[in-house]
């Protein structure tokens, strides 16, 4: 058995929703393979050592708990629990006050590298500055799934994307919040290079505004922003070049430099690194593109 369900009398099903995806659906989407709102009784428990995609559990009221990697967590009002169908796994209600529960069992290609990326087998439970909108977008998901529109598989899509953006916004905010031994001058770091990505910086200078070393640096920027910090700073001065060789006529040269580079074949290399072109080529391609908009329009 894969599965072991105990659901007592006490458990009252207010909807319950199955979908079947298409085979383009499963390639190209995230997908709901099963969605629902429940009020549990105090005995409700589910069990399972294995099961297809990820569930996700929002709780209304009361509260419970939910199991992975042998570890239990609770679960109240306004945050959700984030189970991986492809190991063990167990969620329950709280006898003392069991939990009113929106939840949906979703599956996608990106899944498995979101979970990891989110750090959920350490952390499945999310806190959500605004639930409401959490709530909202579990609705939306009944409804789509209720109503069948469409280019319902599309539709469907965005209802998960909208709950996962609020997820991964939480896990950031969690992890820029000040822990044991992790550094309180990140987010200044962030936001100079953000506001100074001209700057000549040099790691170092970064670590110094931290009051960390360089080694730490490294770990925690990457655990915040999923970036090193000059992977970070090139990405700002690649779009700041972007919007500057579109929107002004500056030379190559120039537009370099104001970004941030002393090098403009180095520049042109990193550009081209990161968007497939050369900048004088993105200018062309762009302008013709916004001069064919004008026209249409």
């Amino acid at each position: 058995m894969n599965s072991l369900v105990d659901i007592r009398l006490e458990t009252r099903i207010i909807a319950s929703y199955y979908h079947t995806p298409s085979e383009i659906a499963q390639e190209i989407f995230l997908t709901v393979l099963r969605a629902g709102h429940l009020h549990a009784g105090p005995q409700y428990r589910v069990e399972r050592r294995i099961c297809a995609g990820h569930d996700l559990l929002f709780c209304l009221k009361g509260g419970g708990f939910v199991m992975t990697g042998g570890h239990a967590y609770s679960v109240g009002p306004g945050q959700m629990g984030w189970l991986n169908g492809h190991y063990p796994h167990a969620h329950w209600a709280n006898p003392a006050g069991p939990w009113e529960l929106l939840w949906a069992r979703i599956d996608g290609h990106i899944l498995e590298r979101l979970w990891g990326d989110l750090d959920v087998k350490r952390l499945p439970v999310f806190d959500f500055a605004e639930p409401q909108r959490i709530a909202a977008g579990f609705r939306r998901i009944f409804r789509t799934i209720n109503n069948n529109p469409p280019a319902m598989e599309a539709h469907m899509n965005a209802d998960i994307a909208n709950i996962i953006a609020c997820v991964c916004e939480t896990r950031q905010i969690h992890r820029m919040a000040p822990t044991p031994g992790a550094p309180r001058g990140l987010q200044t770091i962030i936001d100079d290079l953000n506001l100074y990505f001209y700057r000549q910086w040099r790691v170092e200078d970064l670590a110094e505004i931290a009051g960390m070393s360089v080694p730490n640096l490294f770990r925690y920027f990457r655990q915040i922003t999923g970036a090193t910090p000059i992977s970070f700073l090139r990405r700002i001065r690649i779009n700041q070049a972007k919007r500057r060789l579109v929107e002004g006529t500056d030379s190559i040269k120039e537009v370099a430099e104001q970004v941030g580079y002393a090098d403009p074949f180095y520049f042109s290399r990193d550009f081209k690194r990161h968007t497939g072109m050369s900048p004088s080529d993105f200018r062309q391609h762009e302008i013709g593109e916004s001069a064919e908009e004008s026209i249409t329009d």
